[in-house]
């Protein structure tokens, strides 16, 4: 496999290198005839005189120059320069065989107050025209395969980057918004109209500076201002239909079936959608379920993902989401509309099932003194779970200057999980010394209600913002787990059962009040304000249950038994300024922060918590520069404050500690963030450093039966230095040949304390992360994608009763795509890692080898027939390995491994039509 991409690799380079004799350079200046002014950022374009084919084009640099490489020789040529204001110049022109370079000197443009487009004739319209703070492409100039989305067009753009996830920049800026024909598209999300609308449906591509983030910070640097695009769409295009359907079946009893449905007429959108598979993935993707799917329009919370294909959204999963082997479903849908021009409205209903059966092996080594504490634990695990979402949104607006926006949501979610875990534990010094066998079964039910109340007024001074939120969520869960321990000790020789039943009733509410204020002062002078604050409620019912005779858990144990309940609210009130001068900004700013919290036991006596801090921090910039200051401190989490032992697994016990608190970090950082326009390169380097006081870490004690406990403590002294560094080259060539470099590298230091049976040793931590990433587009004929991965850790220790440790290990990436004709498309992407210091029993190194071959067919290629083979050489495993305080964890998991699946998808875009009717929705 390794020579097969060396050999795709060498053929690619050799297709880039032919024909590159015959061509050369043209090279110019643009002036002003009136003023004798450059003219920046002019469009130069270069179109064959006899048929106006675009050849090449460029845009003049901050002196007026322009300089076109890889323009053909022995053919006449057209060239066009236009310019906002100007008259378009035209001139033709010949490079002779064998010239290098063709230098027309100083052109000098005339301005002109007719319209650009009224004199332009259609075929030779530029392919990028710059207005003011407006940048428009010509989508007709950059050629796209026919069953191209918009996604595929950005990414022929100049200065247009696109990611595997679909997140766009220009010209090295973020995208915050797409727009069609000026409208907000399914919410305005950046992912929904570039993965569904067809490339040829869109008339021009427009990119403009974000106004809302400038209103609310009007002094923020060029780098930072994020971008807005806005597509326009051809003539008769207000109307349609867009998703997919899909089946597949497969060996190994594997299948999938699945449904997204998209309809779309002027200001009501509506979107269906179900699914069902156990391949461990998501049905759709996470850009289509937050935006198509409707959470981008009708409010969502936390999205995880779990690396491995799987997702999840406020509790409910998506497919995929959870350990070894998955059987998902669910659907749902969402409806989004304008009522007036005052009030939208947007309900939806999700509904997600996830059953997984995992198997594990977990390997963890202490080493302390002359001792290997070796833990290995065998686990299978049955888990099912179902989630239910209803949420809406209202949005008023109430006048031209004042909108209001609320947003309720309704989760529920029931969860049940049978577990049993295999523990066994040895000492390098005394051999055997312990092992157990736990059997728990949980049975979880939560109810979670979200509310967000946002108020934004608008004012006609510029630069003047204001900005409310309320958000509230009040969880409610109960969870009831049942153990079963059997633990033998062989030094000395002992037996121990534990059976109970363990009922923990949790109830959060949670308040979050947020007021900001921006006023600009004067043109270079910005002030700001800003109040949150975070109300909450803890309550936590803990009882623990014996069995009777009749195994009935009704036997309370009171040392294993309390009622907890924490009241309390944070609040911060934050002010500070802006100035800006050229290329100079300075913002100091100061945070008074202040935490009250009482905490209640039913068997203990209250803890009451009282703190105040002023946190000041600045931020200095110039040009691409930035230095920022940040204190902060953040309260003790839940978990570690209730005192009551877990005792879940006997030879880990886990204690709580009231008297934690607070944690205090001063942080400090460096960033530089350049896009050189003229070269597509981005680069960008950052570097921070904090120190931390009262930071929170693990007291943890070993007795000579290898049982553990752990109580969490404060501790002074900790402080992480980290540094990221990043650089991506851009080469967009003629005939759409593409080619990009990136490269990155993210390094730390942290340095902490390990506490060990009384023992107190500082220790530090060195991780260091590069990458590379090789990217190869031939004409959307031939893809490359190849990228490599390094990492390394090493710990050290103070004491000499801990043992330093290194870990390295290797990841590749390659992934190849070649697409033959218009309707075969072949594709193969091979993961592999190496990692040398695996321990006896887990794999050093593996591979995950997928390949697939589809059919593209029916009218508009909206016809798709896929076979693919998942992990072909049947090596797939989920592995990771851990270095923390003096341990190291390596982990093995079950996943899905080999399996051959066949599966048709229809792509649904009908766009200018009339829905329904005599208009067919599967057009075959």
């Amino acid at each position: 496999m390794k020579a097969l991409l060396l050999i795709l690799t060498f053929c690619t380079l050799s297709i880039f290198s032919k024909g590159q004799s015959q061509k050369g350079t043209l090279q110019g200046i643009l002036i002003d005839t009136t003023t004798a002014q450059p003219l920046p950022y002019a469009t130069v374009s270069i179109f064959r005189a006899n048929d106006t084919t675009l050849i090449s084009y460029r845009l003049s640099d901050e002196k007026g120059g322009f300089r076109v490489t890889a323009v053909p020789a022995g053919i006449k040529l057209r060239m066009i320069i236009t310019y906002m204001g100007f008259t378009i110049y035209r001139k033709e022109m010949q490079l002779q065989s064998g010239q290098q370079l063709l230098d027309v000197g100083k052109l000098r443009l005339q301005t002109s107050a007719v319209n650009l487009n009224e004199v332009m004739v259609r075929a030779e319209r530029p392919p990028v025209v710059v207005r003011k703070d407006t940048i428009e492409f010509n989508a007709a100039a950059f050629k796209t395969l026919p069953d191209a989305l918009v996604e595929d067009l950005l990414r022929k753009l100049p200065g247009v980057n696109v990611d595997k996830d679909g997140n766009i920049m220009v010209n090295g800026r973020k995208v915050s918004t797409i727009y069609v024909d000026g409208k907000e598209f399914f919410g305005g999300d950046v992912h929904i109209a570039s993965k569904n609308l067809p490339a040829n449906t869109i008339d021009k591509i427009q990119v403009t500076n974000d106004k809302e983030a400038l209103q609310a910070n009007p002094l923020m640097r060029e780098a930072d201002i994020p971008q807005v695009i806005n597509l326009k769409l051809k003539p008769g295009i207000k109307r349609g239909v867009f998703g997919k359907a899909y089946a597949g079946a497969g060996v190994k009893n594997k299948a999938e079936i699945g449904g997204l449905l998209n309809f779309f007429r002027d200001t009501t959108q509506l979107s269906v959608l179900g699914y069902g598979n156990n391949l461990n993935k998501a049905s759709f993707s996470f850009t289509d379920i937050r935006s198509v799917g409707g959470f981008g329009r009708s409010g969502w919370g936390n999205a995880n993902g779990n690396g491995t294909g799987g997702l999840s959204i406020d509790k409910v999963s998506f497919g995929g989401f959870g350990n070894g082997l998955m059987t998902s479903s669910g659907g749902g849908g969402n409806f989004n509309t304008i009522i007036n021009k005052k009030v939208d409205f947007s309900f939806n209903y999700f509904y997600g099932a996830v059953v997984s059966n995992f198997d594990e092996l977990r390997n963890t080594q202490q080493l302390y003194n002359d001792t290997i504490l070796n833990s290995r634990q065998n686990t299978n695990q049955h888990t099912s779970q179902y989630a239910h979402l209803i949420g809406t949104k209202i949005g008023f607006n109430i006048n031209p200057h004042l909108h209001i926006e609320f947003r309720p949501q309704l989760i529920f979610v029931k969860e049940n999980t049978n577990q049993f875990f295999n523990l066994n534990t040895t000492s390098s010094v005394k051999g055997a010394l312990s092992t157990s066998d736990n059997n728990q079964d949980g049975r979880n039910n939560s109810t979670t209600f979200m509310s967000w109340l946002k108020v934004m007024p608008t004012f006609t001074k510029k630069g003047r913002s204001m900005f409310f939120v309320d958000a509230l969520t009040i969880d409610n869960s109960k969870n009831n787990l049942f153990n079963l321990i059997q633990n033998s000790f062989f030094q000395p020789p002992a037996q121990s059962t534990v059976d109970q039943l363990r009922k923990n009733d949790v109830v959060n509410t949670r308040n979050f009040i947020l007021l900001t204020y921006s006023d600009l002062l004067t043109p270079s002078l910005n002030f700001s304000s800003s109040i949150t604050s975070n109300y909450f409620r803890n309550k936590n019912d803990l009882g623990t249950f014996f069995p009777d005779t009749f195994d009935q858990y009704v036997i309370g144990v009171p040392a294993l038994t309390q009622d907890y309940e924490r009241t309390g609210h944070r609040t911060d009130a934050t002010t500070g300024i802006k100035w800006k001068i050229k290329k100079w900004s300075l913002g100091p700013g100061i945070d008074l922060a202040i935490f009250d919290a009482k905490s209640i036991f039913s068997t203990g006596s209250p803890v009451n918590q009282h703190y105040r801090f002023l946190l000041p921090s600045f931020d200095l910039g110039y040009d691409v520069f930035n230095l920022t200051y940040n204190r902060n401190f953040s309260e003790p989490a839940l978990a570690n404050i209730q005192p009551i032992i877990n005792n879940t697994n006997s030879l880990f016990i886990r204690y709580g500690n009231p008297d934690l608190k607070p944690s205090i970090s001063n942080s400090l950082t460096f960033g530089v963030r350049k896009y050189d326009t003229k070269s597509l390169l981005t680069y960008n380097f950052n570097i921070s450093g904090s120190v931390i006081d009262n930071a929170t870490i693990v007291s943890r004690t070993i007795n000579s039966a290898a049982v553990q406990t752990t109580i969490p403590i404060n501790t002074n002294g900790i402080w992480s230095l980290s540094n990221n560094l990043g650089l991506q080259k851009d080469w967009k060539m003629e005939n759409n040949k593409q080619v990009s470099f990136i490269a990155s590298n993210s390094s730390s230091l942290y340095s902490s304390f390990v506490v060990l049976n009384g023992v107190k040793s500082g220790f530090r931590t060195l991780n260091i992360r590069p990458f590379g990433e090789v990217r190869i587009n031939l004409n959307d004929k031939f893809e490359l994608d190849q990228s490599y991965t390094f990492t390394h850790y090493h710990s050290s220790y103070e004491s000499a009763e801990f043992n330093s440790q290194t870990l390295n290990y290797h990841d590749t990436r390659s992934e190849v795509i070649y697409r033959l004709g218009q309707h075969w498309v072949w594709e193969t992407q091979l993961d592999y890692r190496y990692n040398p210091n695996a321990v006896p029993g887990l794999l050093q190194s593996y591979y995950k080898w997928n390949a697939a071959v589809t059919y593209v067919f029916l009218k508009g290629n909206r016809g798709q027939l896929k076979l693919a083979v998942n992990d072909i050489l049947d090596q797939n495993v989920l592995a990771t390995r851990m270095i923390r305080e003096n341990l190291i964890e390596d982990m093995q998991g079950s996943t899905i491994r080999r399996y051959g699946l066949l599966t048709f998808t229809y792509n649904i875009r009908n766009f200018g039509d009339k829905v329904g009717g005599r208009n067919q929705l599967f057009r075959f």
